[in-house]
């Protein structure tokens, strides 16, 4: 059992940085550190951040900066504020022109998210839309204009963001909420929906 074990773990292990290699290769998107735009993003929150919030976004700033794309999980209990480590990654990647694009897997968590980043970031004039099933008829279609010339900053959505209709300027930076939750190609189809490969939060 031991044996059996070993190997189950050592070839998940393997599987593992095999992939972090191969993505080394990859060119993505460099979205530089610039220090004022997260002083004023973190001075006007309600709240202080913790420790493990700041460090956790430092990571994802830093990785931002390689052209290689990022792979990272944010694991965290709901309510310890894995939504404002991802709101500061989002108001960071529309100062180079680059969207952002949020799935979650329900309507309820999906406009929850859309109502805290907006509350976030549009004191920074950071645009954000809600796709879900919910939205219909001309604005629904209203917004896939937006989403598609770039009037949008960050789209957070349902399974909606992956359909074919939806078309996105500049899309550098995806995050995937509840992300075990989501089939390994729906994860893909919103990758897919960049130019090169995004850089990817999973939570």
């Amino acid at each position: 059992r031991e044996r059996l074990a070993f190997e189950e773990l050592f070839e998940l292990l393997l599987a593992s940085q095999l992939n972090r290699l191969e993505n080394q290769k990859l060119a993505g998107y460099h979205i530089p550190f610039e220090v004022e735009v997260v002083k004023q993003f973190v001075a006007q929150l309600p709240f202080a951040m913790t420790g493990a919030q700041k460090r956790a976004a430092w990571d994802i700033l830093q990785d931002f900066e390689h052209a290689t794309p990022m792979n990272r999980l944010l694991q965290g209990d709901v309510g310890s504020g894995k939504t404002v480590v991802a709101g500061l990654a989002s108001r960071q990647a529309p100062s180079h022109g680059y969207q952002t694009a949020l799935m979650a897997p329900t309507e309820i968590l999906a406009g929850q998210h859309a109502e805290t980043l907006n509350s976030l970031l549009s004191p920074f004039d950071v645009r954000v839309g809600l796709l879900t099933s919910s939205v219909k008829g001309a604005a629904r279609k209203t917004l896939y204009g937006q989403i598609a010339n770039g009037e949008v900053d960050v789209v957070v959505g349902t399974h909606a963001l992956i359909q074919e209709k939806v078309t996105f300027h500049n899309l550098g930076f995806v995050v995937i909420d509840e992300q075990h939750r989501f089939g390994v190609d729906q994860r893909h189809k919103l990758l897919g929906k960049s130019g090169t490969l995004p850089h990817l939060l999973a939570m």
